[in-house]
C-alpha cells in the first residue's frame, strides 16, 4: 500500500508564497468607471461626455463606451452625462471611498422622446448579472450567456461545466457541448472573436474542460446567425471572452483541494504505472518516447525484419532487429496500487491585474495563472452485440485517470485617448491525462474466451490561443474600425499507449479450471496491436486568421462590413507496434507468460530474442498519417435599422437587421486507403449565407424576436480523414469517411423575452432547422469487431423544439425571500429525419445522432447584501439521447430502434461561499446523486460509467 506523496510543485509553490510580499498599495482616492448606451439600441455611445458637477474633472467614453476617473477624493458627488442628440442624465448622491471602484451603466434616451433633462439616484452596479442580460436585451441574434459572477457561484471549475447550466446545453463527456439537442460537430468556438485550434483528434470540438472558469469575463451562446459571425454552425457560437480591462491594482492567491466518494481513501483501489519525472507538469520527459533505434519508417522496419529472417545475412540485421526489440521499455508496464488522500486532488490560482500611465494614456494588464492535479476512478461496463443482438463481448472493469493541468493568461490593453484602443491576449494550457485501463469479460460471439485487458494511456495536450487587435473612432462619419490578428495551435501527443490482451478458452476450464490466461500472441511479423500493442501518436493544428470589421452610423442606422481570412493546418503521424512470437517460445519464456499480473516479467527485455523469445512488429499502415489544410475567405455586408411605425399617437419600436455573407472554404487532405491507395480530398465550396433578424420592442424591458438565416456544418480533418484506429475503452475501431460533404443548415428563431429587472428575465423560444446533408456517427460490426464510423444522412433531416426561460427574484412572495433568486431553463427538442429503409427514403422520427429531446436546470441562488454570503443549489438533466447510429437493416430489433442510447442522468450540485475580509472560502459539492452514465442499444447494456460524487473546499485571498 502506498499514498500519492506531496508533489514538488507544491514545494514550489509555498516557497514562492514565503517571497511574496503583501505590500498594501494606500489609495487616497477611488475610481469611478462604466459604460455609456443607447438606451434602445444597446449600442455604445462612443466620445460622451461624463462631468464630475462642480469640478473641473471629467473624462469621455472611448471606442467601446467606456469611462473611467480615476483618483476621486473621499467624498459625495453628482455626474452629468451628455451626448449630442440625446438628452443629458445626471446621477446624484455618488458616495467614494479611498481604495473604491464604483461600476456605472448609464444609458441615454434619443432627443426626440424626451425634453427634460433626467435625474436618477446613484445606484452601485456590482451586477454582472444583469449586464450580461442587458447585453442579451440589445443583442442583435437570439443568444443566452453567462457572466463571471454566475460561474463563480457554482462549483463549476471549467468553461465546458458552467455551460451546462445554459438554456438548450447539455455536456458530454465533461467538455464536449450540444446545443439545442445537436452534436458538437454542429457548434463552433471563438476567444475574444478568434478562431481556435482543435483540441481533439477525432471530434470538431473544442475541450472547454481546458478553460477555467477563473479566464472569463463572460461567455455568450449565440443561436442565431448575422452575416458578422462565423458561417460555420447550427445549434451555437460559443464566444468565450476573457477580461478585457482592468478596473485597478489586485493580486489574488487561490488554493483547493477535494475528494471523490469513489477514489478518496479506498484502499489499495487506485491503480497507477511507471511516471516520468515531469509528469507532474502535464509532460512527459522523454520516458515513453519511441526508441530512437526505431526504423524511421514502417517499410524501413519491415525491410529489418526481412534482412533479419535471411540466413546468409552479413549486415548484423539480426541483432539489430533484438536490440530494436529490446529497446521499448518494459518498466512501463507496472502497476501499482495506491491510495488516494484527502488532498491529492488539488489546485491553486495567482492573479494580478494593474494600471500602468504610458504618456498619459492607461495600460491595463491582467495576468493569471492556474495549476491543478486529480485523480478518479471510474467504474466501467462495456457489453457488444452482433446484428442479430446475440452477444458478442461482456466486460466490467475500472478506469484509473490522474489529470494535470497548467494554464495561464496574460492580456494587455493600450488606450490611446478617447478614440483609440489597442490589446494583446493570450491564453495558454498545458494538460495531461494519465489513465490505466483494467477490462475483464467474456467474448461469446466468435472467440469463446475470457480475457483481462488492460491499457496504459497518457494523453499530453498544449494549448495557445493569441490575438492583437484594435478598435478605433474615425472621424470620418464617425465611423468605427476594428481589426484582429490571431493565432492558435494545439498539440496532442499520445507517447507510447500500451495494450495487453490475457486470454484463455472458455473450453479448456471445462477440463482444467485453473487454465491461465496468456497473451494473445500472434506468430505473423506484423501482429495485432489491439491485443499486444505499443502505439504513439502525434497531433498540430494551426489556426492563423485575420479580419477587419467597419461600422457606419446613418442617423440612427448603422451599416457593418467586414472581411475574414483564415487559415487551418494539421499533421497527424501514427505508429502501431505489436508484439509477436514467429518461432516457439522458449521453456523459460513460455513459462512466464501465464503471470499476466506482472506483464514487465513477461515483456522483460531478456525475453526479447531473435530465437524463442518475443519480437517486435509494425503494423502501422499509410493511412495512419495524413496532412490536411482549410482555408477560409469570407466578406459581409449587413445593415442595423430601428425604426418606428405610429398607430394612433402611441409609436411602436422596430429594428431589422439583415444582410449575407459570402463564405470561400477549400479542405484538402492526404493520406491512403487501408490498401494503400492514395486519398485525396480537394473539397471547394462558395456559399452566401443570407441573414435577416428583426426585432419587435413590444415595451421598453420586452422584445419578440424573429430570424431566418442560412448556415453551414462541414467536416472535421478527422472525419474524412481514412485512418482507422482501436478505442480500447468503447472497443471499437473508428474510421474516417472520405466521401462526406458540408452540411447546409436553414434556421428559423421566434423568440418571446422580457427583462422586469437588471437581474430578471422570462422568455419562451421556438425554432426550426432544416438540415440537408446531415453528418452523423454510424456503428456497425465487421468481421468479428464493431466499427464507428460517419456518414452523411440520405435525406434532410428536420430539428425543431421550444425553450422556456424565467430567472426571478423571490420577494415578490414575501420579504423573506428577498435574497433568493430561482432559475429555471428547459428545451424540448423533436426529430424527423429521411433514412433508406428497402432502398427508399421514407422518414424517420428518431432523433439525429447527439440530440436530447428534453434539457433542464434549475438553479435556486441566495446572496447576503451585507456579509456577502452566497448560496447555490442547480440541477441539470437532459432526455435520452443516441450516443452511435446503428446502420439500417444491419440491426434487427423488435422495437426497429436499433441505435445506441445515453440515458439520462440526474445531477445536482449545491456550493456555499463566504468572504471575511480580504479571504474567500468556498465549499462545493458535485454529483451528489452519483447516477452512473448509461448507454443501451434496444434495451440491453452497452456501456456504464461510475465516477463518483466530489466535494470541494476552496480559499482565496485578496493580497491587495
Amino acid at each position: 500500500m502506498s499514498t500519492f506523496k506531496v508533489n514538488s510543485y507544491f514545494m514550489v509553490f509555498m516557497i514562492c508564497m514565503f517571497f511574496i510580499t503583501p505590500n498594501i498599495y494606500a489609495q487616497s482616492g477611488g475610481t469611478i468607471t462604466g459604460k455609456v448606451i443607447d438606451a434602445e439600441s444597446g449600442e455604445v455611445l462612443r466620445r460622451a461626455t461624463v462631468m464630475v458637477v462642480g469640478t473641473n474633472m471629467g473624462a469621455y467614453s472611448d471606442v467601446k463606451g467606456e469611462f473611467r476617473l480615476k483618483d476621486v477624493a473621499p467624498g459625495t458627488y453628482n455626474l452629468r452625462f451628455s451626448y449630442v442628440g440625446y438628452m443629458p442624465k445626471e446621477v446624484i448622491g455618488i458616495v467614494v471611498k479611498a481604495g473604491d471602484v464604483i461600476n456605472l451603466n448609464i444609458t441615454l434616451e434619443f432627443e426626440s422622446k424626451l425634453k427634460d433633462e433626467i435625474v436618477v439616484e446613484a445606484r452601485r452596479v456590482f451586477d454582472n448579472e444583469a449586464a450580461i442580460l442587458a447585453q442579451r436585451k440589445n443583442a442583435s441574434q437570439v443568444s443566452d450567456g453567462l457572466s463571471s459572477e454566475q460561474m463563480s457561484k457554482l462549483p463549476d471549475s471549467d468553461a465546458g461545466q458552467s455551460l451546462k447550466r445554459v438554456s438548450g446545453v447539455t455536456l458530454v463527456n465533461n467538455k464536449h457541448i450540444f446545443v439545442r439537442g445537436v452534436s458538437e460537430r454542429y457548434s463552433n468556438t471563438t476567444l475574444n472573436g478568434a478562431g481556435l485550434a482543435s483540441t481533439e483528434p477525432d471530434k470538431k470540438s473544442f475541450s472547454f474542460d481546458m478553460f477555467p472558469t477563473e479566464f472569463l469575463q463572460n461567455v455568450n451562446v449565440t443561436k442565431s446567425f448575422t452575416p458578422d459571425l462565423p458561417g460555420n454552425f447550427a445549434g451555437g457560437l460559443v464566444q468565450l471572452n476573457t477580461v478585457d480591462f482592468p478596473n485597478g491594482r489586485s493580486f489574488k492567491i487561490s488554493l483547493s483541494s477535494n475528494v471523490n466518494t469513489n477514489v478518496t481513501l479506498k484502499e489499495n483501489k487506485f491503480i497507477s504505472s511507471t511516471r516520468s519525472s515531469t509528469d507532474w507538469f502535464a509532460k512527459d520527459d522523454g520516458l515513453r518516447a519511441l526508441p530512437s533505434n526505431v526504423p524511421g519508417s514502417r517499410l524501413e522496419f519491415n525491410d529489418l525484419q526481412n534482412r533479419a529472417r535471411n540466413p546468409f545475412d552479413t549486415t548484423g540485421a539480426r541483432s539489430q532487429y533484438e536490440a530494436v526489440s529490446k529497446s521499448f521499455n518494459s518498466d512501463l508496464y507496472k502497476r501499482e496500487e495506491n491510495t488516494i488522500g484527502p488532498f491529492d486532488n488539488r489546485s491553486f490560482g495567482l492573479s494580478y491585474t494593474d494600471l500602468f500611465k504610458i504618456g498619459g494614456d492607461d495600460l491595463g494588464v491582467i495576468a493569471n495563472l492556474t495549476y491543478g492535479s486529480s485523480n478518479s476512478i471510474n467504474n466501467v461496463q462495456r457489453n457488444g452485440y452482433l446484428a442479430q443482438f446475440d452477444t458478442l463481448y461482456t466486460t466490467n472493469g475500472s478506469v484509473s485517470e490522474t489529470n494535470y493541468s497548467a494554464g495561464g493568461l496574460f492580456n494587455l490593453a493600450y488606450k490611446l485617448g478617447a478614440d483609440h484602443v489597442l490589446n494583446f491576449k493570450n491564453v495558454f494550457n498545458r494538460s495531461a491525462d494519465d489513465e490505466i485501463l483494467m477490462l475483464e469479460g467474456k467474448d461469446i460471439g466468435y472467440q469463446y474466451f475470457e480475457y483481462k485487458n488492460y491499457s496504459y494511456h497518457f494523453v499530453q495536450k498544449w494549448f495557445y490561443s493569441g490575438s492583437f487587435g484594435g478598435e478605433h473612432n474615425l472621424g470620418l462619419l464617425n465611423s468605427l474600425l476594428d481589426w484582429r490578428v490571431g493565432y492558435s495551435t494545439s498539440e496532442r501527443d499520445e507517447p507510447d499507449f500500451r495494450r495487453l490482451k490475457f486470454s484463455r478458452s472458455i473450453a479448456d476450464l471445462e477440463f482444467d479450471p485453473n487454465t491461465p490466461f496468456r497473451p494473445e500472441l500472434t506468430g505473423t511479423m506484423q501482429g495485432d496491436g489491439a491485443r499486444l500493442g505499443r502505439f504513439f501518436s502525434a497531433l498540430i493544428d494551426d489556426v492563423y486568421s485575420g479580419s477587419v470589421n467597419m461600422t457606419i452610423p446613418v442617423g440612427i442606422s448603422k451599416i457593418k462590413f467586414g472581411f475574414l481570412g483564415e487559415n487551418r493546418k494539421r499533421d497527424f503521424n501514427a505508429r502501431s507496434f505489436t508484439i509477436i512470437n514467429p518461432t516457439n517460445l522458449d521453456e523459460d519464456v513460455d513459462e512466464i507468460t501465464s503471470e499476466y499480473n506482472n506483464p514487465e516479467m513477461i515483456f522483460a527485455q531478456e525475453n526479447f530474442r531473435y530465437q524463442g523469445g518475443f519480437l517486435m512488429g509494425e503494423e502501422s499502415g499509410l493511412s495512419d498519417s495524413y496532412d490536411a489544410s482549410e482555408e477560409l475567405y469570407a466578406a459581409y455586408i449587413m445593415a442595423d435599422i430601428p425604426f418606428s411605425i405610429s398607430f394612433g399617437k402611441t409609436p411602436e419600436f422596430f429594428r431589422i437587421i439583415f444582410g449575407a455573407r459570402y463564405e470561400d472554404h477549400t479542405q484538402r487532405l492526404n493520406s491512403f486507403s487501408k490498401s494503400d491507395i492514395p486519398v485525396n480530398v480537394n473539397e471547394s465550396r462558395q456559399d452566401i449565407l443570407p441573414s435577416i433578424n428583426f426585432i419587435y420592442q413590444v415595451t421598453k424591458n420586452a422584445n419578440i424576436r424573429m430570424s431566418a438565416t442560412q448556415t453551414v456544418a462541414r467536416p472535421e480533418f478527422r472525419e474524412i480523414a481514412p485512418f482507422t484506429f482501436y478505442d480500447y475503452l468503447q472497443q471499437a475501431n473508428v474510421q474516417g469517411n472520405p466521401n462526406l460533404v458540408r452540411s447546409l443548415i436553414q434556421n428559423y428563431d421566434l423568440r418571446f423575452e422580457y427583462f422586469p429587472t437588471g437581474g430578471e428575465v422570462a422568455s419562451i423560444s421556438l425554432f426550426y432547422k432544416n438540415f440537408e446533408n446531415a453528418i452523423e456517427e454510424t456503428i456497425f460490426p465487421e468481421q468479428s469487431e464493431l466499427t464507428r464510423s460517419f456518414a452523411n444522412a440520405l435525406g434532410d433531416a428536420k430539428n425543431y423544439g421550444i425553450e422556456f426561460e424565467l430567472r426571478k427574484n423571490l420577494g415578490f412572495i414575501t420579504n423573506l425571500f428577498s435574497e433568493l433568486t430561482f432559475n429555471v431553463n428547459v428545451a424540448l427538442i423533436t426529430t424527423t429525419i429521411e433514412v433508406s429503409q428497402g432502398g427508399d427514403i421514407v422518414k424517420d422520427n428518431r432523433h439525429m445522432w447527439g440530440q436530447s429531446p428534453y434539457t433542464v436546470n434549475v438553479g435556486l441562488f441566495y446572496q447576503h447584501p451585507r456579509h456577502g454570503t452566497s448560496i447555490n443549489l442547480a440541477y441539470n438533466t437532459f432526455g435520452r439521447r443516441i450516443i452511435q447510429v446503428a446502420q439500417q437493416g444491419i440491426y434487427v430489433t423488435e422495437s426497429n430502434d436499433p441505435h445506441v442510447y445515453e440515458l439520462p442522468r440526474n445531477v445536482i450540485d449545491f456550493s456555499i461561499s463566504q468572504p471575511i475580509g480580504n479571504f474567500d472560502i468556498k465549499l462545493s459539492m458535485r454529483d451528489l446523486l452519483n447516477e452512473p452514465l448509461t448507454w443501451r442499444q434496444d434495451e440491453k447494456l452497452i456501456a456504464t460509467n461510475l465516477r463518483g460524487s466530489t466535494i470541494s473546499l476552496s480559499f482565496g485571498y485578496r493580497v491587495f
